[in-house]
């Protein structure tokens, strides 16, 4: 890739206790040396979502991005209540 796109990588070994942040839309690779247990959050940001919803050639996206919109609101709303 680095030869073609310009783009390169960097290993890195990680310990017990270690957390590695991948920023949102980076590549990643990962290779495990031992057994192992992988804890992974997806974050999609209101301005993506929209724009995913109004330019994706897949209808099932939309309904999908819906889902997780109606219940990203309900759980806001919830929140919001109990702050009384």
């Amino acid at each position: 890739l680095r030869e073609e796109c310009g783009v390169s990588g960097w290993p890195l070994l990680q310990f017990l206790g270690d957390a590695v942040l991948v920023p949102a839309g980076a590549p990643h690779q990962v290779q495990t040396l031992t057994s192992t247990i992988s804890v992974e959050q997806r974050f999609l940001s209101p301005e993506n979502a929209a724009h995913l919803r109004d330019h994706s050639p897949h209808p099932q996206l939309g309904a999908q991005l819906d889902g997780a919109i109606f219940s990203a609101v309900r759980e806001a709303v919830g929140v919001l209540r109990g702050c009384k």
